[in-house]
């Protein structure tokens, strides 16, 4: 009578089992990090083409304006590209050292909510830049020390910033679309005697 109850109840569980598959740590999240790292290459590719065009208008521009407002507008522009460029540089450089690293399920997590963090951030340090340059363009009106400098200065400084909030929204929204991925990949995982799985119910 017993053992007819322990089959009953196997019976009776079967079925919620059945719905249950073991999915491998390597098509989750492992791919959900390469999907991270080529938005982020993306990006770089993006910001590194964007840095260069500055350098090159810019460079032309400061030598050949004619006046000394669009010689310190262009010649910012000019700054704003190397820097952007370096940045762009060297993070490819690091994300190509990083597609060889073999990450554990929690440091492909880590990255992954680091990098939303970083774009965020960002994002505020956008809006300070551009508060920062029309600010100086205001400043420039009431001036009489060099008003063109600031001018020239704050109308780049806004513009530089506009373009990288677009930037940093974007690569921001990009990688917060595969949130919930992570989200339900990250709670479904299971650690066992033998290694990582995934139970993953349809």
């Amino acid at each position: 009578m017993r053992s007819k109850y322990i089959f009953l109840v196997f019976l009776f569980l079967l079925p919620h089992h059945a719905h249950a598959q073991v999915i491998s740590f390597n098509d989750t999240v492992a791919s959900y990090n390469r999907i991270r790292m080529k938005i982020n290459k993306t990006g770089m590719k993006v910001l590194g083409a964007w840095g260069i065009a500055n350098i090159a208008e810019g460079g032309i521009g400061y030598f050949t304006a004619k006046q000394d407002e669009w010689k310190c507008f262009q010649g910012m522009n000019a700054l704003w590209g190397a820097v952007n460029t370096g940045i762009a540089a060297i993070s490819l450089s690091a994300a190509r050292r990083e597609s060889k690293e073999r990450l554990t399920f929690q440091q492909a997590y880590a990255r992954y909510h680091a990098s939303k963090k970083i774009y965020l951030i960002n994002c505020g340090l956008d809006v300070v830049y551009m508060g920062a340059g029309i600010g100086l363009v205001k400043y420039s009106e009431t001036t009489k020390n060099n008003p063109a400098l600031f001018s020239g200065f704050g109308k780049s400084i806004a513009l530089q910033g506009a373009f990288l909030l677009l930037f940093d929204n974007v690569m921001y929204s990009s990688h917060a679309r595969y949130a919930p991925l992570w989200f339900r990949i990250m709670n479904e995982i299971h650690v066992s005697g033998n290694g990582v799985g995934i139970i993953h119910t349809f």
